[in-house]
């Protein structure tokens, strides 16, 4: 199992078992060990062949998600933004297929490290989102084109479908990145100095923070308000 998904099991264990929707499932590596854990688990995907297959929907979630309103008390959503066109529908999409007070977890590939900033200013391009790649013939998914998100926009599409945004952890902090860390922190800790506006502060502050300018994936925990 890869760090990452190891990430997404450990944040796992502070949650009370609940209908859990892992949205983008593949293999169901994730969905059999909180399946094991006491979670009702329904799985979806496009391209794979499920493991639990009694609770499993085939379909592509550009389009709507094929459950009733207020189906689920959780969404995960481990590693397959990237891979899909539209995020506000499918942001709209987990409001209303969650239950009140619900929550969305989601795990992405860090845009926003250090490392990953220098390399775009150097590229143009992120690492973790070659335009010019290798694909690997045998993963149909592995050939769709690459929609890359950042923490920044899921704080944004939460904010606009009435989520508020309960914590942001990192898989690892990768060592690569602290050379410019110290750099970075100061800039960010200047600005802090001179901006009066409280959103934009703590956006700033999250934005600075070691999880964002160290860590190599993020889990994102948003909550629906009641």
């Amino acid at each position: 199992m890869k760090e990452h998904q190891l990430a997404v099991l450990n944040f796992f264990k502070g949650l009370r078992p609940g209908r859990l929707l892992d949205a983008g499932s593949g293999g169901d590596a994730l969905g059999r060990v909180l399946k094991d854990r006491g979670f009702d688990v329904f799985s979806l995907d496009l391209y794979a062949r499920p493991y639990l297959k009694d609770r499993f929907v085939r379909a592509d979630m550009n389009g709507g998600l094929p459950f009733v309103d207020g189906a689920f008390d959780y969404v995960l959503c481990s590693e397959s933004l990237q891979y899909l066109e539209n995020h506000a529908s499918l942001f709209r999409e987990f409001q209303r297929v969650l239950k009140k007070g619900g929550s969305v977890i989601v795990s992405i590939p860090n845009l926003l490290n250090a490392g990953s900033r220098l390399y775009f200013l150097h590229r143009g391009y992120y690492p973790s989102f070659k335009p010019i790649r290798t694909v690997d013939a045998s993963k149909e998914w592995d050939s769709i084109a690459y929609n890359p998100i950042s923490f920044v926009e899921i704080l944004e599409l939460a904010k606009r479908n009435n989520f508020e945004l309960k914590s942001i952890n990192a898989s690892r902090m990768k060592p690569s990145n602290l050379p410019l860390y110290p750099f970075l922190k100061a800039l960010y800790s200047l600005g802090l100095l001179f901006e009066r506006r409280a959103e934009k502060a703590e956006l700033l502050r999250r934005l600075s923070s070691r999880e964002a300018l160290l860590g190599d994936h993020l889990i994102i925990h948003i909550g629906l308000r009641a």
